[in-house]
């Protein structure tokens, strides 16, 4: 009987999804807001807003799902997860104008409306920061402001934004926090905010006699960014309801909305090759923003990251991912290379491309200067041609101007890229090359200075603006309120769209990864005389391995020098440096030299990276010696001092001797880790074997013959650095030594 009762219970559990499925699930759907008041509906709410309120005053019965993201709660109405959500009326409306598929609105909405008001920070330095809001409200509500900008913004949806001086002189700093995802209050076009929130910040500004400065926030977080003083005002299209207020500063009403209620319809969850992607894989490139572009179309997809394009267009026919976005030239090249890539027409977003220049007064001289420049080339035409140059002509006719540096009477700029971003910049003859490079090119020579590139990987350009590194930067970079607030960017000279890159079918992937190995050996090494860029990047491969390794054991033995004396300071001192160059990882030691440590000096990364991986190998050393000489009989020493030995000479003579054939084998293991460790150096800006092979693969999109190559070349090097490491395993081998070496300076006549 007990069994019968226990089956029963297991299958009521494995029952119980299924009977509390959510009714819209039902033929035909909610239809009224009475049907939502039942045991048997989930309504989802934002938690804290005056949608909660009312749906617990109004539906007591309907159970709830909280959504810190409306967006979340869209979806999950689409999906069936609820049965209805519950928000503003007009930012449901146009979500659905803008694409919100699988849901509608009902005609009815709930009978409370809500109060929209700023919030504003109870630490602010601003004084009397509320009376001043009121009265600025009071002013603008007096005088027909308000009325007319929700008649633009919210009632007509005109998405113009007025131009609205602030003071020269403010006498007030003022930080605005926003979301930048609520249309038509606070939302990004052509990666600028606007809005009527953000039209609302502007004016309060001006009248403030302030300057002005966003900082935009989840709605999870906003709040705390107010009560910490990060953000003096919160113009966020925020809920001021009764509890809200009882806790939190809130200005007057701004304005009251209605509650709608959406519901699933009956419309096609995807509607175009876009949506289609939606709770796909999506893969990025690291140190990009197209994750945040893809998110705000498809929120329900994972992402996954990638170093360069071609990476991502392995990825993409091999099956790992289902798409993957990027700027139009680039997928255009990247389709062109790749029969089995196909680009959507349907952009993710536009924005505008800019150069990136260092805040503080050297970058905004140099900005002033490159703009006047831009608007120059603009006007006469010169900025089209380049583009059209880049975009549309064939190779041979794609020239650079040529710099002579000696003539430069202003100095030489610096200027960081990726070269891997064709026909933005790219290797081509051994030489960096495109139409940012052109660009800048034409600039300097204009302007009186001489140019000087320096490649290295995407996600490690802003910082070396940032650190002085750099003068400025150009790799097809998009204008964000998020990277304004650690640069300075030019006025944008090229509009570009942000497409997404998917795969036509599995068999024509086969097809376009088809190709002879001398057609790959050909495009790897003999076209543009790419083989110079292998010869390149195993030349500063050997330069860092070599450097690194007599520092580095240099370093290792006058360590071990000092600690063998038995300083309990030295001691100290080295285990501490050891510990800490061990416990971290070499990338990291790395980019915290070159960005940090050397970042206002003028040193180059070849020179950090044999600086950081001879602490390392040093550490390493240190630690091989330790053991080598622990591994020498003690009394060998009481036998050198019977001989009258003296310390220096037994430990050089008779005990460093015995212990490197201890030592060798795993010094050899550690030259080879050293040799492999320089593959990190292209963080730095260091073009090394494995950089240079992504270079490469950057412009034949070639997905693993250059990896192959690389592999093979350090194979080879790996293979030298082993027969030299023999050679001294024999010359140090005890057994080969001659009597005559070993007790030379000792007297056998007595």
């Amino acid at each position: 009987m007990r069994s019968k009762i226990a089956v029963l219970l297991v299958l009521l559990l494995l029952a119980a999804p299924l009977l509390a499925l959510p009714a819209a699930y039902a033929e035909d759907g909610i239809r009224s807001v009475a049907e939502l008041n039942s045991r048997d509906v989930t309504v989802g709410i934002s938690p804290g807003s005056a949608g909660e309120r009312a749906v617990r005053a109004e539906l007591p019965e309907a159970r709830l799902a909280f959504f810190d993201d409306k967006f979340m709660g869209y979806e999950a109405v689409a999906h069936g997860k609820i049965d209805a959500f519950i928000y503003d009326l007009r930012q449901m409306e146009l979500s659905i104008e803008n694409g919100q598929r699988g849901v509608h609105l009902l005609d009815e909405t709930l009978g409370e409306t809500v109060e929209i008001a700023l919030g504003i920070s109870p630490v602010s330095e601003i004084p009397d920061l509320e009376k001043q809001v009121n009265r600025f409200l009071a002013g603008a509500r007096a005088d027909g402001t308000l009325d007319d900008m929700f008649r633009r913004w919210v009632v007509e949806g005109d998405e113009k934004m007025p131009v609205i001086e602030l003071p020269e002189k403010p006498a007030l700093h003022l930080t605005v926090g926003t979301s930048g995802i609520s249309p038509p209050y606070t939302f990004y076009k052509d990666n600028r905010l606007c809005g009527y929130d953000i039209e609302l910040a502007y004016r309060f500004a001006r009248w403030l006699g302030a300057d002005l400065s966003f900082r935009v926030y989840d709605y999870s977080s906003i709040f705390a960014a107010a009560v910490s003083g990060d953000a003096d005002v919160l113009m966020a299209n925020l809920h001021a309801t009764p509890e809200r207020r009882e806790s939190f500063l809130f200005s007057d009403v701004l304005f009251e909305e209605k509650l709608g209620v959406m519901v699933r319809g009956e419309a096609p969850r995807r509607s175009s090759a876009m949506d289609a992607l939606n709770g796909g894989r999506i893969g990025v490139q690291i140190g990009t923003i197209f994750d945040e572009i893809v998110l705000a179309r498809l929120p329900d997809v994972q992402f996954e990251y990638f170093g360069t394009y071609t990476d991502l267009a392995a990825a993409l026919e091999g099956g790992k991912i289902d798409g993957f976005p990027g700027d139009e030239p680039v997928l255009r090249l990247v389709a062109a290379e790749h029969p089995s890539v196909e680009i959507l027409d349907e952009p993710l977003d536009s924005f505008d491309t800019a150069i990136a220049l260092p805040k503080g007064e050297r970058g905004e001289a140099l900005k002033a200067e490159l703009d006047a420049w831009l608007r120059s080339a603009r006007e006469s035409g010169e900025l089209e041609e380049l583009i059209t140059k880049w975009l549309d002509r064939p190779e041979d006719e794609k020239t650079m101007p040529v710099l002579d540096n000696a003539s430069a009477p202003r100095g030489v700029l610096r200027l960081a890229t990726d070269p891997t971003y064709a026909p933005m910049e790219y290797y081509r003859d051994g030489e960096i090359v495109g139409l940012e490079i052109d660009m800048a090119a034409r600039f300097c020579l204009a302007s009186g200075y001489g140019l000087e590139l320096v490649p290295m990987t995407f996600d490690g350009i802003l910082p070396a603006v940032q650190s002085g590194k750099a003068d400025f930067a150009a790799s097809c970079f998009s204008i964000t309120e998020e990277r304004m607030e650690s640069v300075n960017f030019s006025e944008a000279f090229y509009p570009c769209n942000t497409l997404m890159a998917v795969l036509r079918t599995r068999d024509a992937a086969k097809t376009g990864r088809a190709g002879g190995v001398m057609s790959s050996l050909e495009k790897t090494f003999l076209r543009e005389n790419r083989w110079r860029l292998f010869v390149q990047g195993v030349g500063n491969t050997l330069l860092i391995t070599a450097l690194s390794l007599l520092f580095g054991t240099l370093l290792g033995f006058a360590a071990f020098m000092l600690c063998r004396s038995g300083s309990p300071v030295a001691n100290a001192v080295t285990r501490f440096c050891t510990w800490l160059v061990q416990g971290m990882p070499a990338v990291v030691l790395l980019m915290i030299l070159y960005y940090i440590v050397f970042g206002s000096l003028s040193v180059s990364g070849v020179t950090v990276a044999v600086i950081g991986l001879s602490l390392t190998f040093g550490a390493a050393v240190f630690g091989l010696l330790k053991l080598g000489v622990g591994a020498v009989d003690r009394g060998q020493y009481e036998a050198a001092s019977a001989l009258g030995f003296s310390d220096r000479r037994t430990f050089f003579r008779i005990i460093l001797p015995q212990a490197v054939p201890h030592i060798l084998p795993a010094f050899k293991g550690e030259v080879v880790a050293l040799l492999k460790a320089t593959a990190i150096v292209g963080y730095i800006a260091v073009q090394d074997l494995t950089k240079m092979g992504d270079i490469v693969r950057s412009r034949t999109y070639e997905a693993f013959f250059p990896l192959i190559a690389v592999t093979v070349i350090y194979f080879l090097l790996e293979g030298a650095i082993g027969v030299l490491i023999r050679l001294i395993e024999r010359r140090c081998d005890p057994k080969r030594r001659s009597p005559e070496t070993i007790l030379k300076g000792v007297r056998t006549d007595a």
